[in-house]
């Protein structure tokens, strides 16, 4: 079965819709760490914007180990795993 996690992002400081946020999980498949990386960068759809909120796949992961979040004020913050996939998290700008 193959397992995801979508991502939403509230920010508090500069764009409370996230716009400009730098995302990054990292999760481990048999033994092999991979790490996905997306921008909220309000341009990326096919004939559209953007989606919101972040789908990642993560082919056979059950768990996410870490999320990275670069924020548009430029604060970094990190939220440590194990954090379940399947399921939508929301992450709000500290």
């Amino acid at each position: 079965m193959s397992g995801n996690v979508c991502m939403g992002r509230t920010g508090k400081v500069v764009v409370h819709s996230a716009l400009g946020s730098r995302s990054s999980v990292i999760f481990d498949v048999d033994g092999d760490g991979k790490s996905w990386t997306k921008v909220n960068d309000g341009v990326s759809g096919y004939l559209s914007h953007s989606t919101y909120p972040l789908y990642f796949g993560l082919g056979e992961a059950d768990a996410v180990d870490t999320i990275s979040v670069t924020w548009p004020s430029g604060v970094k913050q990190v939220v440590a795993g194990p954090l379940e996939t399947n399921r939508l998290l929301t992450i709000t700008e500290e």
